[in-house]
């Protein structure tokens, strides 16, 4: 199910030309992160077929689906709608022993990632050309979108910062990073993000780029129990405030 949602995101989006802003409220865009991934690996690895993409389970899985500019088969990794958190690092690192000559990008969320951190390790010590790039927004955004959308925001533990320091990054992912020898920076901006993709893509060997953005809602999806004739292409909110004429 979780492909025929993108299949028909995808299909509205190019007939319908959507363009989206870079920034949310001051923060990066996640689908313009990936948007911007997608055309500095297109300058910097000519050959498609020398580049696999995978990603974990969230907002990020679906924003790679349709903001990536695959141009060659095979070179998507996903576990669909299975909905298995910390795919995303494993399946880099298989990519990455199956084809050696090839640059792996993992495209993952700060929770999904976590629940295979400690292969960091395995991409530092077998030397695996494994790039990982994390969307953080400190929350669980798929979870929380769910609570905001059907549960009148009530959320249940899925912010992921440290609640004592809203402010933080919580985890420090390039702190864990050092620990396991793996190089990786944190960006906040479209200057910066380019800089970090570029010299990740350039650096032999694993490396992680941690970018902040925005806590954004991705579409479309499907309430629980609903069919596709339900689909919902856009914010509950955003709907309301177009039928009242604003």
């Amino acid at each position: 199910m979780l492909f025929a949602l993108i299949f028909i995101f995808v299909f509205i989006h190019l007939l319908l030309g959507v363009a989206f802003a870079q920034t949310l409220n001051g923060a990066i865009r996640p689908e313009f992160a990936i948007s911007l991934l997608s055309d500095v690996c297109a300058a910097e690895i000519p050959d498609p077929k020398k580049l696999c993409v995978t990603t974990g389970v969230g907002q990020h899985q679906m924003w790679a689906a349709q903001h990536f500019k695959f141009q060659s088969e095979r070179r998507f990794l996903t576990s669909g709608g299975l909905g298995s958190m910390g795919f995303g690092l494993p399946s880099a690192l298989g990519a990455a022993v199956a084809m050696p000559e090839a640059t792996i990008i993992d495209i993952d969320g700060d929770g999904s990632f976590q629940m295979n951190i400690q292969e960091l390790a395995t991409v530092a010590i077998e030397k695996l050309n494994t790039k990982m790039v994390i969307l953080n927004n400190q929350y669980l955004g798929m979870v929380f979108q769910w609570e905001n959308t059907f549960y009148k925001g009530q959320h249940a533990h899925t912010f992921m910062g440290d609640p004592e320091q809203p402010g933080a990054m919580y985890p420090d992912f390039v702190t864990i990073c050092k620990g396991y020898g793996v190089p990786a920076v944190r960006v906040f901006d479209e200057a910066g993000m380019k800089a970090a993709y570029e010299t990740m893509l350039r650096t032999p060997g694993p490396f992680l780029v941690d970018v902040v953005c925005a806590d954004n809602h991705v579409y479309p999806m499907i309430p629980s129990g609903k069919g596709y004739e339900d689909i919902m292409l856009e914010d509950p909110a955003v709907l309301e405030l177009k039928a009242g004429g604003l």
